[in-house]
């Protein structure tokens, strides 16, 4: 049997992983290939997943590329991509696909993240992110592998603790306050049955909650919706994000305007200039 590859992983790391039904060749080319990587994660990608060539994530929506140095790909195995930060430790990238007992396992490992206190708020806000985009890459990969997404995304700043926000994503009275007219998210895997507070309901399955962000399946779309929370810079966010493989754009208006309401509406309880964020 070959020896498995090894790659100089530094500093803190994070590691996280899903099983799916798609085939390892459809989880590999959901991250190597530009435009299926745009349709779960990015809002554009260029470059080919080859070793030494660069593969650049654009998120366009705040504003900022990520430039990786591709260190080593195998289809249908194998992801590495390399970055070198201005400062620090070299961050690395890690994707390994394998097919176990009928399913696939995808595992992921980033690591390069500093190991002082100071840096923890931006290590637990990416480990919360890799969370949620595992989950979300699961239900493309298995419900809507190589369509066209559409993304609604409302933020506001605020000041809060992520545990005190955390309860207006999953305690039912809180959440009432702002996005629904009954019923809660649970656990994950669980059914999710959500009265919307400006009209409509969302059926679906929680698909990840992690201790700052949740995630649930929207049938009536075609997609998702994520309750957010991470910083930018010294400012902390608070966010709705929705994905649709299906929505037109009459539906998507129409959804956005509802989103944008409920956001504001959640917004009113953490007001920036409150209590300093902890």
């Amino acid at each position: 049997m070959a020896q498995e590859k090894s790659f100089d992983h530094k500093g803190r790391m994070i590691r996280a992983e899903i099983e799916t039904s798609a085939t390892p060749q459809q989880a590999w080319e959901a991250w190597a290939n530009p435009e299926k990587i745009a349709q779960w994660f990015t809002d554009r990608a260029s470059g080919k997943a080859k070793p030494g060539g660069t593969m650049t994530w654009f998120f366009d929506k705040f504003g900022y590329a990520l430039p990786y140095a591709v260190v080593d790909a195998e289809p249908g195995k194998l992801l590495v991509l390399k970055w070198e930060p201005p400062q620090g430790d070299t961050g690395i990238l890690e994707v390994r696909i394998e097919r176990q007992g009928g399913t696939t396992l995808v595992k992921l490992v980033n690591s390069g993240f500093r190991e002082d206190a100071a840096w923890s708020d931006e290590y637990e806000g990416v480990a919360s992110g890799w969370k949620m985009a595992l989950a979300i890459l699961k239900h493309y990969l298995e419900n809507h592998f190589a369509c066209s997404k559409t993304v609604i995304l409302v933020l506001r700043p605020a000041s809060f603790n992520y545990d005190q926000l955390r309860e207006y994503f999953l305690d039912e009275p809180k959440l009432a306050r702002w996005l629904t007219t009954s019923r809660s998210i649970g656990k994950v895997g669980d059914s999710c049955e959500l009265k919307l507070r400006d009209d409509g309901t969302l059926h679906g399955q929680v698909l990840a909650v992690t201790h700052r962000e949740v995630a649930v399946s929207w049938e009536e779309i075609g997609g998702t919706l994520e309750l957010k929370a991470f910083a930018m810079g010294s400012q902390r966010m608070l966010g709705v994000r929705v994905f649709s493989w299906r929505l037109n754009a009459s539906e998507t208006k129409e959804i956005e305007s509802q989103i944008e309401a409920a956001v504001d509406r959640l917004s009113v309880f953490f007001p920036v200039d409150s209590a300093p964020n902890s």
